[in-house]
């Protein structure tokens, strides 16, 4: 696997389509397993990936520290191997126990996928990196203060959710910080108004507070969502709150960068009263966005769309090209500047 300059912690979870410093090639097919496969195996779903050891739940319960058949049916040659989230066929290895008591099965088939959260790998062949499959939502958690939160980061994601079909949420953590800082929060208010807008539900809650905590669990009953933001926003503190017991180690903010230290080392799903399931992600500092071509994203900046029919160049890249009346409205102030730059870097990392 290629080795990421941004040592983000993302790196290493999922498995390449190829690995490169695996001793095991794995022959991926799409052929159906026959009867005697499917009788002997039983069905799961992939609820944690530590590193390479990938752990299954199935349907009674059990869990399973699962390895990869050598060869595997699956639809997703192109993608992650296997994520959080799979629905996966396995046959148990009679007899055989990690150290920890846990017994030990091989996944022969994974199941196709409905909906997937994505993005672009890094490394020298980009490919998608599934961050969770056969979920409904996203949830995009940032933070007031400590790390400040991140409206770039936020528009991909944003992006990323559209293009998958996923409905999204932005929840804003540590809102107690500055509860009482009326230009705080007036900042704050002006710089998630562009998403109130387009009617993205948006929540403001403290989860040292116990701040509107209600409401978000009553959003997200009977979803399936995946948790997503920068690393010290909060995270493992929400799902902690939630689950009434420390399920994720809880570290502090580095008081040197201002950024969050990775306190999530894995990727898991986690069940709520069997009310609705999240799937917990490491902390993110970059995001690259699989599958959208630059000609089209203009479409996923509506406030684009009042003014881009009317520029002379059809299509209109709205960056260079003379006559751009979404250039012209962002001079006039009917546009954010903050958005257009925003589309801009995202242009920009575009291939």
């Amino acid at each position: 696997m290629s080795k990421n300059k941004n040592n983000d912690i993302f790196d290493g979870f999922f498995f390449t389509p190829q690995p490169k410093k695996s001793g095991k090639r794995i022959l991926i097919k799409e052929t159906k397993l026959n009867e005697k496969q499917v009788v002997s195996s039983l069905h799961a779903r992939v609820t944690m990936i530590i590193s390479k050891s990938i752990f299954v739940e199935t349907e009674d319960g059990q869990i399973y520290n699962v390895t990869i058949s050598g060869v595997l049916v699956s639809e997703h040659s192109h993608s992650s191997i296997v994520a959080v989230g799979d629905f996966v066929l396995i046959k148990p290895n009679s007899g055989s126990f990690t150290e920890e008591g846990v017994p030990i099965a091989t996944i022969i088939k994974i199941e196709p996928r409905t909906k997937v959260f994505s993005r672009k790998a890094n490394g020298y062949l980009p490919y998608e990196q599934i961050l969770a499959s056969n979920i409904s939502d996203v949830l995009i958690l940032s933070s007031v203060l400590s790390p400040v939160f991140n409206t770039r980061l936020i528009d991909r994601i944003l992006i990323v959710s559209e293009l998958n079909n996923l409905k999204p949420a932005i929840c804003i953590n540590k809102y107690d910080l500055i509860e009482k800082d009326k230009q705080a929060i007036s900042i704050l208010n002006e710089s998630f108004e562009i998403y109130r807008a387009y009617g993205i539900p948006l929540f403001t809650i403290s989860v040292a507070k116990n701040y509107n905590i209600a409401q978000l669990i009553a959003y997200l009953k009977g979803k399936e969502t995946v948790l997503i933001g920068q690393s010290g926003v909060g995270k493992s503190s929400l799902i902690n709150l939630l689950s009434g017991k420390e399920l994720q180690k809880v570290n502090q903010i580095s008081s040197q960068t201002q950024k969050g230290k990775h306190t999530t080392s894995f990727i898991s799903l986690f069940s709520y009263n069997d009310e609705f399931k999240l799937i917990d992600t490491p902390g993110i500092r970059e995001f690259g966005i699989w599958g959208l071509d630059k000609q089209d994203l203009p479409f996923y900046f509506p406030e684009f769309s009042s003014f881009s029919n009317q520029c002379r160049y059809q299509p209109c890249s709205h960056i260079h090209e003379p006559d751009c009346k979404v250039i012209e409205a962002i001079e006039n102030g009917k546009i954010s500047g903050e958005r257009y730059q925003s589309y801009l870097n995202i242009y920009d990392s575009l291939d």
